[in-house]
Formats: structure tokens, C-alpha cells, sequence
């Protein structure tokens, strides 16, 4: 019911998670992308394979893809990659290496907050980006145009 009166609530909802998820990953990935070589020493004490490589990877997916995640543009691929890097970040950091328990305490941060990452990253690997997004305007571009190819 609430759907058929406000069906434009569907895509604001998508929106406000788009761009609060890119709002997040961009301050997380300048200070990556101004030290690349520190982020890869980091990586290089998990055992990260090609930590250069993995350091510009995750800034560039931070920062790059947190504007894209705004403006809607290319958003599942993007969204897919940043719940990969919380998947390794919860694996790998704040379990693997801190041991963190999953709600902080006074002693040790815990890992909700990548968990939150993850999970807001998934829904939008599911959802799509909504209509209010650079990727739906191509997509309806997309279909015009193939609309008017098998118009006689």
C-alpha cells in the first residue's frame, strides 16, 4: 500500500543509501590514496599478495568509487567490489588480526561498523542503484534506443 502512493519512495530510499555509502568510503580512502606505500606496509603484515597493487586497488575503490556511488554510475559493479574489501577487512584486520569481537568495547573497536559497510554495499548489489542514478538514465537511453531499432 505504502508502495502504490509513494512509488517514488522505493528509489529515494536507494538514493540516501548511495550517496550516505559513498559519504562514508571516500574519507576512508584519501588518507590510502595520499600514503599509498603506508597502506601497502599495512597490507604487507596481513600477507596480502601485491600489496602496492591491493593499496591503489582499495584507495582508488574508496575514493573513485565512492563519487560513483553518489552520482549512481556504475553502481552494483562498484558496490560489489567495496563488500568484497569489507569482507577482507572484517576477515582478515579486525578478526584475523585484532581478534576484535563484533560489538566494541572500552579496550578493543570491534567490527559492526565494516559489518554495516558490507551489508549496506550487498543491499545495493541486490537493489541496484534506483532511478535517481546516472545508471538509470543510461539504461533508459539503452532501451529508447533499442525500442526504436525494432520499430518498423
Amino acid at each position: 500500500m505504502f508502495d502504490a502512493r509513494f512509488p517514488w519512495s522505493s528509489d529515494l530510499g536507494k538514493l540516501v543509501l548511495r550517496v550516505s555509502l559513498g559519504i562514508l568510503f571516500i574519507p576512508h580512502g584519501l588518507p590510502k590514496l595520499k600514503n599509498p606505500a603506508g597502506f601497502a606496509g599495512f597490507l604487507t603484515q596481513l600477507h596480502i599478495p601485491a600489496p602496492m597493487l591491493f593499496a591503489w586497488i582499495v584507495a582508488l575503490l574508496e575514493v573513485v568509487g565512492g563519487v560513483m556511488l553518489i552520482a549512481g554510475l556504475l553502481t552494483r559493479i562498484v558496490a560489489l567490489g567495496l563488500a568484497v574489501e569489507m569482507l577482507v577487512a572484517i576477515l582478515a584486520v579486525k578478526i584475523g588480526m585484532a581478534h576484535a569481537p563484533f560489538t566494541s568495547t572500552r579496550q578493543t573497536p570491534g567490527w559492526e561498523f565494516e559489518f554495516l559497510l558490507l551489508a549496506a554495499s550487498l543491499a545495493l548489489v541486490f537493489t541496484g542503484p534506483g532511478g535517481y542514478a546516472i545508471d538509470a538514465a543510461l539504461g533508459r537511453r539503452r532501451t529508447a534506443t533499442a525500442g526504436m531499432a525494432t520499430t518498423p
